[in-house]
């Protein structure tokens, strides 16, 4: 074969070739296409509905916000209103120490004959002071033993009353200020033991005294100076 002969040969391969080639690039094209509407397509209304409901979001935050504001308005003057109650109410247990007036059967006996065999010592039986008559009392009793335990206190408001605790004409101790707790004292079980006022907080001094030897309270009171006289005595 002559070298024309070979170069017209080429060309008519190369020319049969180029649709070919053609028809190929078109194929890809058309896949490709193809492939891009297979693939998942997106909301374009995806951030609209996104910022729909953060804003949904937003307005349920701020009526929450209101309704708890809105509660509190009305929740403020009841929470005042109930602290009022609660401070009416136990200012006068303040004003009496924090005790409880006794309001027993054996209180009423005991104010009304001012001894009590029933009553412990400590026992709260006024919440103000009333002038009470002085009186002198004899304890008799069968114990054979030397000292007994006295208990000292106010049975009606602490208003600043001071006594002073005498044994056989000596004092035990300084003038104090008696209280609702009771003060304990250690006296002879047989002689004198004499409460002397000292001063009145308002009202008279008004006291009780509980001897152990006989497991008796008197309810008594007193002025400033004067004295009031137990006298033990052994059967």
């Amino acid at each position: 074969m002559s070298n024309e002969q070979h170069n017209l040969k080429n060309s008519i391969n190369k020319a049969k070739k180029t649709p070919i080639n053609i028809n190929e690039d078109t194929n890809e094209q058309f896949n490709i296409y193809q492939n891009q509407s297979d693939e998942p397509q997106f909301d374009v209304n995806y951030e609209e509905n996104g910022t729909s409901e953060e804003n949904h979001i937003i307005e349920e935050e701020k009526r929450d916000i209101h309704e708890k504001a809105r509660r509190k308005q009305i929740e403020k003057p009841l929470k005042i209103f109930g602290v009022i109650c609660i401070a009416v109410s136990i200012v006068p247990f303040i004003a009496m120490g924090g005790s409880k007036v006794d309001t027993s059967q054996s209180a009423k006996n005991a104010l009304e004959n001012k001894v009590s065999t029933a009553l412990s010592a400590g026992t709260i039986l006024l919440s103000k002071d009333e002038n009470a008559q002085a009186k002198d009392y004899t304890i008799t009793h069968k114990s054979e033993i030397k000292d007994t335990k006295i208990w000292v206190w106010d049975y009606a408001a602490e208003d600043g009353d001071y006594v002073q605790v005498i044994v056989n004409g000596a004092p035990v101790g300084e003038a104090f200020m008696i209280k609702h707790k009771a003060k304990e004292i250690i006296a002879p079980a047989v002689g004198e033991v004499q409460i002397k006022g000292i001063r009145d907080g308002g009202g008279g001094i008004t006291y009780a005294i509980r001897y152990d030897v006989n497991g008796t309270s008197y309810f008594n009171g007193t002025l400033e100076g004067e004295l009031n006289t137990y006298t033990l005595n052994k059967e």
